[in-house]
């Protein structure tokens, strides 16, 4: 599954491709910025609190008459609170600005912004204690700023900062959170303690890990990402990126008219056992409708009469069985086929045959592969061997139970670290690419991240994963390479959930109608952005 917590019917994509940083390297961009290129903090924080300010507008309106509460911590984050309260009063809304702690306790340039309010008239309350003053300061305010904790917090937020985030969540008021929702972790997204349910962020400069990883991503709630002047060549060493339309655009292979349908490859689809028979449709469907020239659904000789009429487009070819599954044998029928890429191991079953045909195919037929579901059961253990005898790469595309199967742990522990697991894993590994399944998917490979914005969770259903794998397979059968296959492939898959939640809801969501939403998510992406605006 992929997933993102925003309603479907307010779906936000950036328009270009953006690095995702941890909060250390975000701290060495600024500090470059102001060791290196003498640019004063004041300057970045000023940047900071005016472009939060812009964001905020953006989405609440105009703020005249509007009650404004601002909950500031005495860091940094709490400078760029200081800013916003300045320019919220300069809009005509009704500022009221809380410090947790003191004023005295106030250095550099938050200790600047506070007396730029101060001698404006506007009155910094200090809070040490539990304070009813400030809870229904919140519980009357239209807008609540949160600028309490920044990005570099980790930990459990606890006593004051605890109540005070209890205290935020509990108003009524718009939530807007400074660079991120205060108690969650800028470097993994956890929260262990409370954290602040924002319905908007602004973040500096770029969109870090916590905004992306669950809980940090449903706290988020919109992010907007506010420039401040950092030099956009310093992203030039980022590891982690978020894809876009623009980048997808790129990677879909063009149509230009003299064309049959051998030039959009020829993509074998190895699947199905009598226990799980829709999982070949699925997959076939999810080529299919991402613009496979042709595809054969390989499925156990006896599976193939009760497959007929399902997938009309699709090529029926049996092979042999034992017990329902595959079975060792049917090598050389499918290499006379002359595939130019394999999907392998949706609904196989779990069978010492289908174990044995698995690792005869991908030994046997070294053509761009994905490996997904019962598949991956084959290959566990055997991972690092096949990868040694194959030309070309493969992709797997695990949940975290079958992540389990090759890095042993409990798929929880892996599901909550699943940035980690999935770099770790691939950065030791050539002519592999890992697709980590969930919340967020997790696309790497030995020196590249990439973190999946589209899906919801509407698309957490039994059948989701083989209609991704048909995607992923028919772009490599389209002979695009199998990073940015699996890059696009995942994006699109979301996309077409989104598009389809939008019309079906999230409850009723089927994998099927993934694959039949999927030529919108496709037109959509290939639009222009003035189009998608009209």
């Amino acid at each position: 599954m992929t997933s993102n917590e925003q309603p479907a019917t307010s779906r936000h994509y950036n328009l270009f491709m953006r690095a995702v940083l941890s909060p250390d390297e975000m701290r060495e961009m600024d500090e470059f910025t102001i060791k290196r290129l003498g640019v004063p903090d004041a300057v970045l924080m000023e940047s900071a609190g005016r472009g939060c300010f812009a964001g905020l507008s953006e989405l609440y309106g105009d703020l005249a008459g509007a009650s404004v509460v601002v909950v500031a911590g005495k860091g940094n984050n709490g400078g760029d609170g200081f800013v916003i309260a300045r320019y919220a009063s300069f809009a005509g809304a009704g500022v009221r600005v809380f410090l947790l702690g003191k004023k005295s306790e106030l250095k550099g340039s938050p200790k600047i912004y506070a007396g730029v309010l101060e001698k404006l008239g506007i009155e910094i309350e200090e809070t040490t204690t539990r304070s009813r003053k400030l809870a229904a300061a919140l519980a009357d305010a239209d807008l609540v700023v949160d600028a309490v904790f920044g990005t570099g917090f980790s930990g459990k937020a606890d006593g004051l900062y605890a109540w005070a985030i209890e205290a935020i969540n509990a108003s009524d008021g718009f939530v807007f959170s400074v660079d991120i929702p205060s108690g969650v972790d800028g470097a993994t997204g956890k929260a262990a303690g409370p954290a602040v349910a924002a319905d908007a962020t602004a973040t500096m400069a770029y969109p870090k890990i916590g905004h992306f990883i669950y809980p940090g991503r449903f706290m988020t709630g919109e992010l907007f990402v506010v420039d401040i002047g950092i030099p956009p060549v310093l992203e030039s060493a980022a590891r982690r990126w978020i894809p876009d339309h623009e980048d997808i655009a790129e990677i879909i292979p063009m149509r230009f008219g003299p064309e049959n349908k051998s030039s959009f490859g020829r993509l074998l689809v190895v699947a199905g056992s009598w226990q799980y028979s829709g999982a070949a449709i699925l997959a076939g469907q999810g080529a299919l409708r991402a613009g496979a020239g042709i595809v054969y659904l390989a499925v156990p000789e006896s599976l193939k009469p009760h497959l007929v009429g399902k997938l009309t487009e699709a090529i029926l070819v049996g092979l042999p069985e034992k017990g329902g599954s595959i079975a060792q044998g049917g090598l050389e029928s499918l290499k006379s086929l002359k595939p130019d890429a394999m999907v392998l191991g949706p609904g196989l079953g779990r069978t010492a045959g289908a174990k044995k045909a698995a690792l005869e195919l991908l030994t046997g037929l070294d053509v761009p592969a994905i490996v997904d579901a019962d598949g991956l059961w084959a290959i566990a253990g055997e991972l690092d061997g096949l990868l040694k005898k194959r030309k070309f790469p493969l992709v797997l595309t695990p949940h975290p139970g079958e992540m389990a199967l090759f890095t042993g742990g409990n798929p929880t522990e892996i599901d909550e670290n699943r940035l980690r697991v999935a770099e770790d894993f691939a950065s030791v590994r050539e002519k592999l690419v890992l697709v980590l399944k969930g919340g967020p998917t997790i696309t790497a490979t030995g020196d590249m991240t990439y973190l999946n914005p589209t899906g919801n969770p509407g698309m957490a259903v039994g059948g989701s994963g083989d209609v991704l794998a048909g995607v992923i397979g028919s772009l490599l059968a389209q002979g695009v390479a199998a990073e940015d296959a699996a890059l696009a492939g995942v994006y699109l898959h979301g996309l077409a959930g989104d598009i389809a939640a939008d019309c079906l809801g999230e409850a009723s969501l089927l994998p099927s109608d993934m694959a039949d939403f999927l030529p919108d998510a496709i037109r959509e992406v290939l639009e222009e952005p003035e189009e998608l605006e009209e």
